[in-house]
């Protein structure tokens, strides 16, 4: 028994006994502090907001993600307190370019001891296209059913251009912006608030906007043949002189106002004048000329003449003349100099006929180079003109601009 004893005792105290025991206890720690660490963390799930920062102003995006799935974890404490607001989830944009589509990952900011564990979905893709905006003028489309005998007159629209705004492509697909009043409206007389609506070639991809997306229409029914304002087309026969060019026209009064059948009506896009001859115009002109009624049966005209007012402007022209030889000047009489290259080209303007019939010896065009103070060649030096009729002509160009000098002393 005493043996017994003494063999236990032993193997208590032995190393490999101690060792044991040891690890067994640190072992049973690790357990505890675990445990216990996973006892003061919880976790949680929740949506969060996706932001999108530095995204072009210029861009739209399609297929917009607008939220992500969080689970976040940290110290139970901390969690109970946690305002879900602090946790952001945002996508970087800057430097993405409209026009194309990007891969890119969902950043996940924590506040304090709070770690992320997941985030659905970890990526997203952006679809980026180019906004734009255009004017475009609204159109009134009448109703069919209008009384025989009475036409729509005063049509007013209150804006008459609307802004649209949306995806490049999307824009491109409108055909026209309009309003439809019914019969009933117009009856009424009063000015109505209507919607603008789109006239599009296939379906939009993303939203397109108005702006305005109402407008203020007045139009009333008045009794008699439809009538429609045209404007009025100036035509001319003959060829101006060459020295001069028509700088405007302006029609008083610019348009008329034509009757008839509707039907008639609609084939009228213009009402001409009679031709006006300028082959013989060399100043400005006021001239009556008589209208040209339409070849279109039951179409007739408010007025029968107007007022055309012709303002006339010299006209220009150009001429290149090669090889004018390069004159000295203001050199010592003791030495010879000679120029490379020996000639340039000038360029005048002037009114057509006199250019056509320019001759450089006749005008007195020289074309110099000046030594005055010049002691050392070679030297490159800049090409200058004079014209004797600087005030028909002007040199407008010389090529080259600047020529090289040489001087010899005469033997």
């Amino acid at each position: 028994m005493r043996k017994l004893n003494t063999t236990f005792d032993e193997m208590l105290s032995s190393s490999l006994m101690l060792w044991i025991i040891s690890i067994t206890t640190a072992v049973l720690m690790w357990v505890y502090v675990i445990g216990m660490d996973e006892a003061e963390y919880i976790t949680r799930k929740f949506s969060c907001p996706l932001e999108y920062l530095e995204l072009d102003s210029q861009a739209i995006l399609r297929g917009r993600v607008s939220e992500v799935d969080v689970e976040v974890r940290g110290p139970e404490q901390e969690m109970l307190r946690l305002n879900y607001d602090s946790v952001r989830a945002y996508i970087d944009a800057r430097n993405l370019v409209p026009g194309k589509r990007y891969t890119v990952n969902v950043i996940v900011d924590t506040p304090g001891n709070i770690s992320l564990i997941s985030c659905f979905p970890s990526q997203v893709v952006l679809d980026l296209v180019r906004q734009v905006s255009r004017l475009m003028t609204v159109e009134t489309v009448l109703p069919q059913n209008i009384p025989e005998g009475q036409y729509i007159e005063g049509i007013e629209i209150t804006p008459k251009d609307v802004g649209v705004k949306g995806a490049e492509d999307d824009i491109a697909k409108i055909g026209a912006l309009r309003i439809t009043p019914t019969i009933e409206e117009l009856q009424s007389g009063r000015e109505l608030l209507m919607p603008v609506k789109l006239s599009q070639s296939e379906p939009f991809n993303g939203t397109v906007v108005l702006e305005p997306a109402q407008v203020r229409f007045r139009g009333t029914l008045a009794r008699g043949l439809p009538k429609k304002r045209v404007p009025v087309n100036v035509r001319f026969t003959g060829e101006l002189n060459s020295d001069y060019e028509i700088r405007s026209i302006i029609t008083d009064p610019s348009e008329i106002q034509i009757e008839g059948e509707r039907e008639n009506l609609s084939k009228v896009e213009a009402v001409d004048t009679e031709v006006i001859d300028i082959s013989l115009l060399e100043s400005d002109q006021a001239i009556v000329v008589p209208l040209k009624t339409p070849d279109i049966e039951g179409v007739s005209l408010n007025v029968t003449s107007v007022r055309v007012n012709l303002q006339l402007g010299e006209a220009r022209a150009e001429r290149k003349l090669k090889n004018i030889p390069v004159e000295i000047r203001g050199a010592s009489e003791n030495t010879n100099y000679s120029c490379s290259p020996s000639g340039v080209s000038v360029t005048i303007e002037g009114r057509p006929s006199l250019i056509e019939a320019f001759n450089p010896d006749e005008a007195g065009m020289k074309a110099f180079v000046d030594m005055s103070n010049i002691f050392m060649t070679p030297v490159t030096l800049p090409v200058r003109t004079e014209i004797a009729s600087g005030d028909v002509f002007k040199i407008t160009r010389v090529e080259p601009q600047n020529i090289a000098v040489n001087m010899s002393e005469i033997n």
